[in-house]
Parts: structure tokens; sequence; C-alpha cells
């Protein structure tokens, strides 16, 4: 299949946890195509952590987000977007540090 030319299906995300606890990982994870290149970025309060990844070929992708000092209660939106040829797509998910 042309890559360029097939249309790119859009993504779905999760994460593994949506209350992580202080000082441990939740995974984003990122369904999208084959390869695809995915760009995750965390909204946390202060700060927004991005990370970059490339789909495997059954088109996923997990990216684990380390809670560190997040202000609990504080719902971070994790935006995911997934870029294949001249083709890009978005979806996201979050999560809410607890105390």
């Amino acid at each position: 299949s042309d890559l360029t030319t097939a249309a790119l299906k859009s993504c779905t995300a999760s994460v593994s946890n949506s209350h992580p606890a202080d000082y441990t990982t939740t995974d984003v994870k990122v369904r999208t195509a084959a390869d695809a290149e995915v760009f995750t970025v965390a909204h946390y309060k202060t700060v927004n952590r991005a990370y970059y990844r490339v789909a495997s070929s059954g088109g996923r992708a997990t990216i684990p987000y380390y809670v560190s000092g997040a202000t609990p209660g504080y719902k971070v939106v994790v935006d995911v977007t997934v870029v294949r040829g001249r083709q890009a797509n978005g979806c996201s998910t979050s999560f809410t540090p607890k105390r």
C-alpha cells in the first residue's frame, strides 16, 4: 500500500492508570496506523512534557509518564498527534494524579 495516499485513520489513546499516585508511572497507550510517528504532550499545571515514539508494525505505541511532584487533583491532558507521510491525526487522553 502507498503510505502517502492511504488514509491515516484516527488514533485512540488511553492510560494504564487514570489516577496515578506520586512517584509512579502511568503508560499512555496509543493505537494508530502501523509505523506512524507518535508525538505526545502532557499538559501539567506548570510544565508540558513531550515524547516521541514510532508506532509498531501493529500500530501501537506505549509512552510511560512518570508522575513526580504533579499537582494532586489537577487533570493532566495528554494530546497525541500521529503523523504518517503527509497526513496527521490526533486524539487525547488524560490522567489525574492523586495525593
